[in-house]
């Protein structure tokens, strides 16, 4: 701890800095003051955490010195030094809450007993202000949590028994206990690519700058993540379609979210009617649901409102439409079943389903189709890389139907060749995904999945397409490049073979091992003999 003493007898205070142990009781650096103006231009740079200050000085008398420094650190104890019986400045003292006040001539036990008592006061007050701010911190990381979970009660049990309790905090949930309530909702889309974390990180951060936004605070609004990964909002009032009914608001709110979302993130937000009380709130997030999946059949950039909503109907996969694109495919006649998707994307406008889980699935029987028969034209291998759970990960990330259809029609282009792409750009293509195999195949947890998003083709797509331009598997390449690295290694005596098995990016040697002899006929070792000789 740093101690200043201020006395403008230098006897005094050469006595005080060198005749008392000080570093025994705790105080590592000690300054010394000539006058009150002298401490206050030490004192404002050094900051220290305890004052033995003399009263009566010339420019600027201890009394007045403390009240000044009292505005720079509050908590600062200060003990009083002075050889006059002044009750006038004893008042003084006291006003400005002096640690003590011992008279002159200084008695240096007596010193030092006041301020050991100052060190463990002043210890107890920083362990009581790390204690709160280590408290208060927990509680910031938690309040985007606690919020979320608010909302979810909200928008499906509201009427569930610890809802109005909890809201009578209006300093952690903000929302008034009485209505109306308007709830939007947003769908997120976003490609790994752009952003690789998880999407609970992204989530999280979304969550947290919310929390920390004065203008959406300042709307006393909730925000929370569903079970389906929608963003939803409340917050008190009612809010409509045109601007004299608060339009304008809500075009503020979608504002500012999509600039804590980020550049990189897609948001659709629908707006339902309001909620008169806590217990309509539900009916008005379903309807918000439905007006932000209404933006899955054109243009997002505005908010949604539920009364836009026109007419919607389910709909569900055709297999005779399924059936007819395999077979035209089987028939090489590619141009047809091109067509037939394109004709189910009419119809599905059509329909207008805003269930988008539903509407995907019918695109996905038709992807399914499209990787069964590339297999049994021998145009790409079902293999792990290819396994229904990637291509449902992969189109659960579109965020339009336009999107939708490009995208299993990419799967036809890996069958066929590219069909508006010159033969320059798909050997371009192909050398910039070799180059990052080559570049990257020795890291640890290389995968198919980095590849994709580094080249921005889907993982089935990638596959389907390298095994079209390169008539093998992109698995099969990955393997030749790493088992043509081993050898070359191998081939090096002083290289050791845990040394080759992790350069070729296998952390397990006896893994590599195996994986040496199934590609190639014989153990590490083995060929190492072979090659030395």
């Amino acid at each position: 701890m740093k101690l200043l003493i201020v006395d403008d007898e230098n006897r005094t205070r050469e006595l005080l800095r060198n005749y008392v142990p000080w570093d025994a009781i705790g105080i590592d650096e000690v300054e010394t003051a000539r006058n009150g103006l002298h401490a206050l231009e030490l004192a404002s740079e050094r900051k220290p955490d305890i004052i033995l200050c003399d009263i009566r000085m010339p420019k600027l008398n201890g009394i007045e010195f403390a009240r000044q420094y009292r505005n720079i650190d509050p908590r600062c104890p200060v003990i009083f030094l002075s050889g006059f019986s002044d009750k006038e400045y004893l008042k003084s003292a006291i006003h400005l809450k002096a640690f003590t006040y011992i008279e002159k001539p200084v008695n240096l036990d007596e010193v030092r007993e006041a301020v050991e008592s100052a060190i463990a006061q002043r210890r107890e007050e920083v362990k009581r202000r790390e204690d709160e701010r280590q408290l208060q911190a927990g509680f910031d990381r938690s309040l985007p949590f606690l919020r979320q979970e608010m909302v979810r009660k909200l928008v499906a049990h509201p009427e569930a028994p610890n809802v109005v309790p909890a809201l009578r905090s209006r300093d952690t949930f903000l929302l008034p206990l009485e209505g109306p309530y308007t709830v939007a909702v947003a769908a997120l889309y976003w490609s790994p690519a752009d952003l690789p974390e998880e999407p609970a990180v992204t989530h999280e951060r979304i969550l947290e700058s919310i929390c920390r936004h004065p203008k959406l605070t300042s709307r006393m609004l909730l925000a929370g993540f569903d079970s389906r990964n929608h963003l939803v909002v409340v917050l008190p009032g009612d809010y409509r379609s045109s601007y004299r009914d608060g339009r304008e608001t809500i075009e503020e709110i979608s504002s500012e979210l999509r600039a804590i979302a980020g550049d990189k993130i897609e948001l659709r937000l629908g707006i339902g009617e309001a909620a008169p009380s806590l217990s309509a709130i539900p009916a008005a997030y379903r309807l918000a649901s439905h007006a932000s999946a209404y933006q899955y059949y054109g243009n997002g950039a505005h908010p949604v409102f539920a009364n836009a909503l026109g007419e919607h109907f389910a709909i569900e996969p055709n297999w005779e439409e399924v059936r007819l694109m395999r077979d035209q495919l089987r028939r090489g006649e590619i141009a047809e079943a091109r067509r037939t998707v394109e004709r189910w994307t009419v119809y599905a406008r059509e329909r207008m389903d805003l269930d988008i889980s539903r509407l995907k699935d019918t695109y996905f029987q038709f992807l399914v189709a499209i990787m069964e028969t590339a297999v049994q034209l021998g145009a790409a291998e079902l293999s792990e890389d290819t396994e229904r759970r990637y291509m449902w990960k992969e189109i659960d990330r579109i965020p339009s139907l336009d999107a939708l259809e490009r995208y299993v029609l990419e799967f036809m282009e890996a069958m066929t060749g590219p069909s508006g792409d010159d033969e320059g750009a798909g050997t371009g293509k192909m050398r910039e995904i070799v180059r990052y195999v080559h570049a990257h195949f020795h890291e640890k947890g290389f995968t198919i999945r980095e590849i994709a998003d580094h080249v921005q083709f889907s993982e089935t797509y990638l596959c389907a397409y390298f095994k079209k331009q390169n008539k093998q598997t992109l698995k099969e390449y990955i393997t030749d490049t790493r088992m043509n690295r081993a050898k070359e290694l191998l081939r090096d005596a002083n290289v050791k073979l845990f040394e080759v098995a992790i350069r070729i990016g296998i952390s397990d040697a006896n893994y590599f091992t195996t994986f040496f002899k199934r590609n190639a006929g014989c153990t590490p070792s083995e060929y190492r003999e072979r090659a030395v000789k």
